[in-house]
């Protein structure tokens, strides 16, 4: 009998995927401070194809466009102090690093650790690690922990209260629709779909199942989420998803 229990235990997001729309989007391997290895690829054909471009930084924490060539990326070197990076035409040149200046991002140095535009290093999972990251203001943001519960904060960082539980959750995905109101979306690997469930979750009543999206399985760490006002996309490895703006039907690309 199909289950919602988990079917691996969660760690942190190392395939980063943030969308503009329902054609362009950006798409990351992390890397580390270490031994580098981040990848950055952009499409504008909702994912049919990927352009490479050249990555600002040794590792990438978080990726984030603001128009069709405009984008910013958080990174770091192998001292892993976060930097961030700017381009104006897509990726092709990036402006020079720059301090982070009310930003949001995980720690790449340390898993339990994000930082805000309040906190360098906020612990909004306490000891546990931070399984993704999702902003939609400057105050507001809500951390996956590992183990499925979410946590939000609406004071920048600063303080954080519970907001669901989604067991089994590997990323997570936010918007605030027209009247205020902010949604909250995971991606889950469990037996009770071949492939990727999407839930929406809510505090106090758990996760409610609205898609399953069927893929190969992929390593732990591998799948991102991306939620916007208009679209969503699901990347699992070199698969992509993207769905329209109730994330009840889901496209392969």
């Amino acid at each position: 009998t199909p289950t919602s229990q988990p079917s691996a235990a969660a760690v942190p997001v190392a395939r980063l995927v943030a969308a503009l729309d329902a054609t362009r989007a950006w798409r990351a391997t992390v890397g580390s401070c270490a031994a580098g290895g981040a990848r950055v690829e952009v499409t504008t054909d909702s994912g049919a194809t990927w352009t490479r471009v050249r990555s600002p930084a040794r590792a990438v924490a978080r990726v984030q466009p603001l128009s069709t060539s405009g984008a910013f990326v958080i990174g770091a070197g192998t001292d892993c102090t976060p930097r961030q990076f700017a381009t104006k035409d897509a990726g092709q040149s990036w402006d020079p690093p720059t301090a982070v200046s009310g930003g949001w991002a995980r720690r790449l140095d340390e898993p339990t650790q994000v930082l805000t535009p309040r906190s360098a290093r906020a612990t909004p999972c306490g000891a546990a690690a931070v399984v993704d990251l999702a902003r939609t203001s400057a105050t507001q943001a809500e951390a996956l922990c590992a183990g499925g519960s979410v946590v939000a904060t609406t004071d920048g960082g600063l303080t954080w209260a519970d907001a669901g539980n989604a067991p089994g959750a590997v990323s997570l995905g936010t918007r605030v629709t027209g009247g205020g109101t902010l949604s909250t979306y995971a991606v889950r690997v469990v037996p009770a779909c071949q492939g990727y469930q999407v839930v929406r979750v809510v505090a106090d009543q758990g996760a409610d199942p609205v898609a399953c999206v069927r893929g190969e399985s992929v390593a732990p760490g591998q799948v991102g989420l991306s939620v916007t006002g208009t679209a969503a996309w699901i990347v699992a490895g070199d698969q992509t998803w993207v769905s329209s703006r109730d994330l009840t039907s889901w496209k392969p690309a």
